[in-house]
């Protein structure tokens, strides 16, 4: 199983030898790329030769490239990862609106849940009304529980003062973090079958990942946890050392059904647990539950 997650932050030749990434940035490093789960690509001047990045697609490897502001702005997206795209896509498309509603809510209600942990885990209050907000989520949320919970979360992890929409180090870090993550997400779509711009509560006609942002949802508590736990390197700004790490949440411990395991594989999980609900009248997905921070080490 792939477990390594590369961050180019400096100028930096990237080519495939002998079925591994070799990375010359005035010293060479190898990587075999069957180990390669994530490349996050920060540095402008890089140059990819197009032999790479076609073994990177047949290995499904998560490649985000970052443009001048150091936001990620391009991923590849394997064509032809799944050997039955169309008939995945017909499976999207016969879902009711009933069904995509029950979704819907156990995914915000884990997402209410998971942000619950995270002021628990941060020391922060609040945790208990959270959950009297997850406990009203209803079939499609009508009602808008996750907005309430949001208005509540936020300043309680990052002070009184905090909104979403200001210019600071916090929100880039979270920005940031969850670009990475539904990179990730919208990759394991694609390696399933399953149409990205399909979404199930998600339904912009001008984005092409409504999906991937649904399933994002439960994860970004855990990137809110880690920018929370960052904050005192975060005031000398948002720098190259907390992009990478935020790349290697991908290998950050969490729990789905009881059992412990990577974030990125918790994404895989989610995505078949996914595809077996609209195969089923009783829809059960896998959804990750939040810990303390914890990095999987495969060194």
């Amino acid at each position: 199983m792939p477990y390594r997650n590369i961050f180019v932050a400096n100028e930096t030749v990237l080519k495939l030898r002998n079925r591994q990434l070799v990375a010359d940035n005035g010293e060479e490093f190898a990587f075999p790329v069957e180990d390669i789960r994530c490349i996050v690509i920060d540095n402008e001047k890089s140059v990819l030769s197009a032999q790479l990045i076609a073994f990177l697609a047949a290995y499904n490897v998560c490649l985000l490239v970052c443009d001048r502001r150091h936001m990620p702005a391009a991923q590849l997206l394997p064509v032809g990862a799944y050997c039955r795209v169309q008939k995945r896509i017909q499976l999207q498309i016969a879902q009711s609106k009933p069904k995509c509603k029950r979704l819907w809510q156990k995914i915000v209600v884990q997402k209410i849940e998971n942000q619950a942990r995270c002021l628990e885990l941060a020391e922060k209050p609040g945790a208990e009304k959270l959950r009297t907000f997850a406990a009203g989520v209803q079939s499609g949320d009508p009602t808008n529980r996750e907005g309430c919970a949001a208005r509540v979360y936020f300043p309680l992890l990052f002070g009184k003062a905090f909104t979403r929409d200001s210019e600071i180090e916090i929100n880039a870090a979270l920005n940031y973090g969850y670009a990475v993550l539904r990179a990730f997400l919208a990759k394991t779509l694609v390696a399933y079958g399953l149409e990205p711009a399909l979404g199930l509560h998600h339904q912009n006609q001008l984005n092409a990942f409504n999906l991937a942002d649904d399933l994002l949802e439960p994860f970004r508590p855990a990137v809110d946890l880690f920018v929370a736990n960052e904050l005192p390197d975060l005031s000398d700004g948002f720098g190259t050392a907390q992009k990478a790490r935020l790349v290697q949440l991908l290998n950050c411990a969490v729990t789905v059904d009881g059992e412990r395991c990577s974030l990125a594989h918790a994404t895989e999980l989610l995505v078949q647990s996914l595809i077996a609900a609209f195969e089923t009248d009783k829809p059960h997905l896998r959804l990750p539950q939040i810990g303390e921070i914890a990095f999987f080490d495969y060194d």
